[in-house]
């Protein structure tokens, strides 16, 4: 994922790998910023993000129930 273009799929399909393995602290890495435009994660980005919150609290659930 650091080599070449970043597309919305790339990001998605990285943030789904080995799921148990990824904490995000920072998105410091983040897009680039021209001091006017800021983007953010697309929606295939944000859909993975949501599915790995959710699968993190069906298993801390698990863990404490």
């Amino acid at each position: 994922m650091l080599d070449g273009d970043v597309t919305d799929a790339i990001e998605a399909w990285s943030l789904g790998l080995a799921r148990d393995f990824i904490d995000i602290y920072s998105s410091s890495w983040g897009p680039d910023d021209d001091g006017r435009t800021v983007d953010g994660p697309g929606p295939m980005a944000k859909k993975a993000f949501r599915e790995g919150i959710r699968i993190k609290i069906i298993l801390l659930e698990m863990l404490y129930n």
